[in-house]
């Protein structure tokens, strides 16, 4: 056991006492807190190009042009974007929760009103609507030429049939649209301003015809919003708004990619340290001083360290994060003990591969033949992570949950889900996961010890199949 002891102090020394080390796994979540702090100062910062020019509407009728300059008139813009920013105001403090209420460091109130242009608001919007009924071809090839020319901002072709009210039994594929033609130099953003005001002139006129009010027709189909509030099992209830439910939906995705980094990052330099080693003969030099067995033992165990390492740092910001905005509330402390029941269960499975693979050769493209296909069953969770946190309870999770080694990071997706699973489950898959753990160490120790000292061309997957029939 202390030569176990000693080989695992060395593999996590040699890996955690390392500039680089430090510098991925503290430097990462840094760089990331930089950035996203940077990216609000530059979008703070940042002024859209002013709007200014004429826009020609070719119309059959004259209320259509009308419904228009009613769209770009100033004070309605301005208008309906102070109405925009009341309403991300209001979207932001229902998903900050209790930190918003208590005054937190993102309450709204206590960093003042959003003003116009106090988070790269809109620019200066100018435009003229320049008004015609002359819908012949060649009235239209001038009016696209006065667009290349920079002469006309736009031209938009507005015909009865758009119009018309459209049928609601016909797919909205096949409703009649407008044709709008914008010069080159319009950016992407105010390409779309135009489309949604041209758009809205053209609901106005229907709804004109129809002898409705546009603004009371559009406050009617406004869905109205509700008040939500979860029933616990002791009878107590609790708020939960949309911006709650995110957080919780993207709750199991973090645990999972806490269980991906951590485990990957760790069995890597595993994999990569027993390549290196055996590359530059200096496996023999280790082989004469503890056997086989001692070494992959120790070397699994110096990075398990290495993994947990990991593990704490990021775990520890995430809950500093969600205790400062005071939504601790969001995670169970059952769901931190799975965190690490699976964790171990996740590592030593890729563990174990990975030192076998590392042992059987002596470069890093032989290994990654050797681990694609433990790789495509591994990222399966990463793939269906959204089905299966959105139905923990389905065909698809329940039978990932028990095919290693996909079992720990399909089953922490679950637990972390709203959705309550089995109870039975949860043991079982624990135990079925760690006897796997067990057939999966004792099968990489069979192919530790042959491959540690081979040479040579590397071996195929049917080599190594052969190896663990070796006594």
């Amino acid at each position: 056991m202390p030569k176990v002891l000693s080989v695992a102090w060395r593999e996590f020394k040699q890996t955690v006492f390392r500039k680089v080390f430090l510098l991925a796994v503290i430097g990462i979540p840094v760089l990331m807190v930089a950035a996203t702090g940077l990216a609000i100062v530059v979008m703070a910062g940042h002024e859209e190009p002013p709007l200014i020019g004429t826009i020609a509407v070719v119309a059959p009728t004259g209320e259509a042009i009308e419904a228009a300059r009613a769209e770009f008139d100033p004070n309605r813009i301005a208008e309906q974007d102070q109405k925009q920013i009341e309403e991300i105001q209001e979207a932001t403090s229902e998903m900050l929760g209790p930190a918003a209420a208590a005054g937190g460091p993102l309450n709204p109130s206590s960093t003042g009103t959003f003003e116009m242009g106090e988070f790269g608001g809109r620019a200066t919007v100018a435009v003229e609507i320049e008004g015609s009924t002359d819908r012949r071809e060649e009235a239209i090839e001038a009016l696209k030429k006065r667009v290349s020319d920079g002469d006309l901002l736009a031209a938009a072709v507005i015909s009865d049939e758009v119009l018309a009210n459209p049928d609601p039994d016909t797919p909205r594929r096949e409703w009649a649209t407008f044709e709008l033609y914008v010069g080159d130099d319009v950016d992407a953003d105010h390409a779309s301003f135009l489309e949604t005001r041209l758009g809205e002139a053209v609901v106005r006129v229907r709804a004109a015809r129809a002898n409705l009010d546009a603004d009371e027709a559009m406050a009617m189909l406004r869905r109205p919003r509700s008040s939500t509030r979860r029933i616990m099992a002791g009878g107590e209830e609790a708020a939960e708004g949309r911006g709650l439910r995110e957080l919780k939906q993207i709750i199991p995705v973090f645990f999972m990619m806490l269980l991906w980094i951590a485990v990957f990052s760790s069995s890597q330099h595993l994999m990569m340290s027993t390549i290196e080693e055996k590359s530059n003969r200096v496996m023999e030099v280790l082989l004469s001083a503890v056997s086989p067995m001692q070494l992959m033992t120790g070397k699994i165990l110096g990075h398990g360290a290495v993994g947990l390492v990991i593990v704490l740092i990021y775990a520890s910001l995430a809950l500093a994060g969600l205790i400062s905005f005071a939504m601790l509330h969001l995670i169970e402390v059952a769901d931190l003990v799975y965190l690490f029941v699976y964790f171990f269960m996740a590592y030593f499975m890729i563990a174990s591969i990975m030192a076998a693979v590392g042992s059987a050769v002596t470069d890093i493209r032989e290994a990654n033949t050797l681990v694609t296909p433990v790789m495509i069953v591994v990222m399966i969770p990463l793939i269906l992570w959204m089905p299966i946190s959105q139905a923990p309870n389905g065909g698809i999770a329940v039978a990932f949950s028990f095919i290693p080694p996909a079992i720990p990071f399909v089953m922490i997706l679950r637990i972390a889900a709203d959705e309550t699973v089995p109870f039975w489950q949860i043991p079982a898959t624990i135990v079925w996961g760690y006897a796997s753990v067990v057939g999966m160490i004792w099968m990489a120790a069979k192919i530790f010890r042959v491959g540690v000292l081979m040479y040579g061309k590397p071996p195929s997957p049917l080599q190594l199949i052969k190896w663990l029939r070796y006594a």
